[in-house]
């Protein structure tokens, strides 16, 4: 139903709609049986809980409700690699949003402003630039440029020409052709393209 792609030993156990908030906030609690065994998260052995903390994620909304999912998740006791907390499937490590409500902000925030979204989702800005800071450089550090071939570059001002930013592209690609962004213009601004060029194998 929430779309969390639960694992065992991971369930909804109950849930909670408070009705003194407006909007209400609908929390659903996840847990696993006594007993049960996790995997460790550094080599995925099957561990016994080592202790337990509570966190809570917040979730897509759940028709007018703000939804969120509440959890007890424990450190592992591994014999090789020691205590590690666990990590949860529904939400990356140490974020405090569920994966669909990050993946539904980088939805919107590529279709308005950041400050816009976080209006719009009653989240504040600064947690929104978290999330989108973690993709971005993640993507970053996938990208291979070894197949480029032909550059461009556009300086674009912006608060009547006392901010400049300029933007690398792919001239053979029509599709998403940024490669590269940075705050500045002028020849600082293709030193550090060229050494983000060499890193990514370009």
């Amino acid at each position: 139903m929430l779309g969390l792609g639960l694992q065992a030993p991971w369930k909804i156990v109950d849930q909670h709609l408070d009705t003194t908030k407006k909007p209400n906030d609908l929390t659903f609690n996840v847990g696993a049986a006594r007993g049960s065994l996790y995997p460790c998260p550094k080599c995925d052995k099957a561990c016994q809980a080592h202790d337990f903390k509570e966190l809570t994620w917040q979730h897509l909304n759940f028709f007018q409700h703000h939804c969120y999912i509440k959890a007890k998740v424990p450190r592992t006791r591994c014999e090789e690699h020691g205590i590690h907390r666990v990590k949860v499937p529904w939400a990356r490590e140490n974020s405090k949003f569920t994966l669909l409500f990050e993946q539904a902000l980088l939805t919107l925030v590529r279709e308005m402003p950041v400050k816009a979204c976080a209006k719009y989702v009653g989240v504040n800005d600064k947690r929104i630039w978290r999330v989108i800071k973690h993709y971005v450089s993640q993507a970053l550090m996938e990208m291979d440029l070894s197949a480029l071939k032909a550059i461009g570059l556009d300086e674009t001002a912006s608060k009547r020409g006392h901010n400049y930013v300029t933007v690398f592209i792919d001239m053979d690609r029509n599709d998403k052709p940024v490669v590269f962004a940075t705050p500045g213009k002028g020849k600082d601004t293709v030193k550090q393209f060229r050494a983000f060029l060499e890193e990514h194998r370009g």
